[in-house]
């Protein structure tokens, strides 16, 4: 069997260069040979609450340098996703800055009438007022997504 050449990395944030506020014992060795070699990463989240330069921002405070376009969130999947499937459309948004960011980069409005999506994100206050009007819109005929299905 031959060993295929690595020519990139793809990494998740949480649980792999950090736990919490610190840093994995060894991913700054990591990030610093994969800058030494040359070789290309994205660092991964399913957190859609922060934007890219939030986390790069929460990675230094950790010791790791990653910048900014390194980073690539659920948040900015699901605005690319979006902006795939219907170009420049609207969207109801439960969710923090990080996912309204990246739907408003991406070409998207937030509305409360008439979206073409009802987009469900992390957030740290739910409101049973936006979750009721969001089963509403989608009653009306709004298409549902959630940033990240996973109910941890």
């Amino acid at each position: 069997m031959t060993r295929r050449e690595i020519k990139s990395w793809l990494m998740d944030m949480d649980g792999v260069l950090v736990h919490e506020e610190h840093a994995i014992p060894g991913a700054n060795d990591f990030l610093n040979r994969l800058r030494e070699t040359d070789t290309p990463f994205l660092v991964l989240t399913n957190n859609s609450i922060y934007t890219r330069r939030d986390l790069a921002a929460r990675l230094r405070a950790s010791g790791l340098e990653v910048p900014e376009e390194a980073i690539w969130t659920s948040a900015l999947a699901t605005a690319a996703f979006l902006q795939d499937q219907r170009p420049n459309g609207t969207a109801f948004v439960i969710g923090e800055t990080g996912l309204t960011t990246a739907l408003h980069e991406s070409g998207y409005t937030l509305t409360e009438r008439d979206p073409d999506y009802v987009v469900l994100g992390e957030t740290r206050t739910y409101s049973f007022e936006r979750i009721t009007q969001a089963i509403r819109l989608i009653g009306l005929g709004a298409r549902f997504i959630a940033t990240n299905p996973d109910p941890t």
